[in-house]
């Protein structure tokens, strides 16, 4: 019964994996086309740059386009532009992989050509030899211009372009190395020596037995002078406490106005204490509640003012101690009598 499943199953799955390998391959030559559309319409564009005498605009398109679609004519014409910007060692080597390229496909004619344009510029060749340290540390990795140079190939003079170029070196556990130097016209020969790389600095070993210092933290007693002169937490209480105060006393005058308003009100209605009805009962007791109000409100607000008062004369100003101060609230109680009296030396 597997076997006959096995078999019947093995015909789908060679369709799915030829459809599959179909789809993909179709996918490969869309890519493919639209590649050499894009490398054909940067090479039409190089040409024209290059016919209208700007070298130095069609090199990229020349190069965007071989990268693209690897072509033998795209390879001449990016020599050609090179060498008429006056990179000599960029152009030799295109000529010669032209040239290389041409004799393997069996086109002497540019394969001869190729060769003629390489022979005539080598003499004008510019090289530069990088040199390694002896003995060189394991490792060791150098670049040119960001490109990796090959350990077999320092110490060679190799072909180079005249103008700028950065050197870089670095290996294992040592610091880095970087030289810029400059390559001068045509038959020119640099030499750039890699010194002793320097060993980066071995991390601190953790000293055993210590612990890090504890930096002090004061309490903060709000009592220090804010930053550039400013007020002090504490002087900044203060006056909240005081604004409490004010404002407490300014709603104790209220309230009081209010009960002896309907005090008096009521004395009018219940002459000798004897009221009549129950309005009139209700409006002195309000009276009584307004009063006691007042009363709390203004204790509320001799203690905020204390408070605030006692607050602002104990903090520093910042710029020396405020002399000693001393200060006492005395609370009052008795018969119609409610208070708080503060009493201090300064």
């Amino acid at each position: 019964m597997m076997a006959m499943t096995r078999g019947r199953c093995l015909p789908w799955v060679l369709t799915a994996t030829i459809l599959a390998a179909l789809a993909a391959s179709g996918d490969a030559r869309a890519q493919g086309a639209a590649d050499k559309a894009a490398a054909e319409t940067l090479f039409e564009e190089g040409r024209k740059l290059m016919a209208a005498g700007n070298a130095a605009a069609a090199c990229p398109k020349f190069a965007s386009s071989q990268k693209l679609d690897p072509g033998l004519g795209t390879l001449l014409n990016l020599g050609d532009c090179y060498e008429k910007v006056g990179k000599i060692a960029s152009a030799w080597a295109q000529f010669k992989e032209a040239a290389s390229i041409a004799e393997s496909s069996g086109d002497s004619r540019r394969a001869d050509v190729a060769h003629k344009r390489a022979s005539a510029l080598e003499p004008r060749l510019s090289r530069l030899s990088i040199l390694a340290p002896a003995p060189a540390p394991p490792g060791l990795k150098v670049w040119r211009d960001g490109t990796p140079i090959d350990a077999a190939l320092l110490g060679m003079a190799l072909p180079v372009d005249a103008g700028q170029h950065v050197i870089e070196a670095m290996a294992p556990g040592k610091k880095s190395w970087r030289t810029e130097l400059k390559v001068e016209g045509d038959k020119a020969s640099v030499s750039a020596q890699i010194p002793q790389l320097e060993d980066e600095p071995a991390p601190a070993p953790p000293v055993r037995g210590t612990t890090p210092s504890a930096t002090p933290i004061r309490p903060d007693s709000g009592a220090e002078p804010g930053p550039g002169g400013g007020w002090s937490t504490q002087r900044k209480i203060a006056i909240v406490s005081g604004g409490v105060g004010v404002v407490s006393l300014a709603v104790s005058g209220v309230l009081g106005l209010s009960a002896r308003s309907k005090w008096q009100d009521a004395q009018d209605r219940c002459p000798g204490g004897h009221c009549t009805t129950q309005a009139d009962v209700d409006l002195g007791s309000d009276a009584r509640s307004s009063a006691n109000l007042s009363t709390v409100f203004f204790g509320v607000g001799l203690a905020g003012l204390a408070a605030g008062a006692v607050l602002w004369l104990t903090s520093p100003d910042g710029k020396e101690q405020a002399r000693a101060t001393s200060l006492s609230l005395t609370p009052h109680t008795g018969p119609g009598l409610t208070g708080l009296s503060l009493r201090g030396g300064f």
